[in-house]
């Protein structure tokens, strides 16, 4: 004899769908709602609960590929080539260039004022600052001077070392005697200029004030001294 199975009635069935309906709905706002309260409850809606942003008063790190303090769109050769000037150089002095129309100062050295004299190996006075400048041309003979600039000088000069057939200009003053190391900003080219001292090159040969004293009213015996300097 065959066993029949009941039938469930269509009731039956649509009551345990809306059952079954109710409860994915129910399990997807459990979940929705965990979620937001997981993120509400994080510092910056991390997951490790680091902060995602700047803190107050420090700069944002970098986009990848951009250089630090750069916008994502400048790249590292960009920023390289703003800080490079190149081109033909008019000396000034012996520690100032212009190039391009733009004031060059010389870092790591202090040479002889265009106005200042010093002593040659006889005592003979001599103008040692416009001997350095032309020196300087002399040496660069119109071939093209490239400086890397590193900011500006309480007269807006830019600050540079600059070089000429890839060798340095500041190294090449204070070597031959014609400019000395300017310690108080940088100790770069002490060597050359105990080189220059030792070997009695330029200025090394006979007597004269350190430049930063003769902007300072200082003269040697014979020379003109300043009006602050006589007073």
């Amino acid at each position: 004899m065959t066993r029949r199975t009941p039938r469930r009635s269509p009731a039956r069935r649509q009551s345990r769908n809306r059952s079954g309906s109710a409860s994915l709905v129910l399990s997807l706002l459990a979940a929705l709602a965990a979620g937001l309260w997981f993120a509400l409850t994080q510092p910056d809606g991390t997951a490790d609960g680091q902060h995602g942003g700047s803190v107050a008063g420090e700069p944002s790190a970098p986009a990848p590929g951009a250089p630090a303090g750069g916008t994502g769109d400048e790249t590292a050769e960009h920023k390289r080539q703003e800080q490079q000037i190149a081109g033909s150089a008019s000396v000034i002095d012996a520690d100032t260039l212009e190039i391009g129309g733009q004031r060059v100062r010389l870092t790591g050295v202090d040479a002889p004022e265009s106005g200042q004299r010093c002593q040659d190996a006889t005592g003979r006075l001599y103008r040692c600052g416009t001997l350095a400048a032309n020196a300087l041309d002399a040496w660069i003979n119109r071939n093209p001077v490239s400086c890397t600039i590193t900011g500006k000088d309480r007269y807006e000069r830019l600050l540079g070392a600059c070089s000429v057939r890839g060798e340095s200009l500041g190294e090449w003053l204070v070597l031959n005697g014609h400019a000395l190391a300017y310690r108080a900003y940088s100790t770069d080219f002490v060597a050359a200029e105990d080189t220059a001292r030792s070997q009695k090159r330029g200025v090394w040969s006979g007597a004269f004030t350190p430049p930063w004293e003769w902007r300072r009213g200082a003269r040697l015996p014979g020379e003109t001294p300043t009006r602050g300097a006589r007073e």
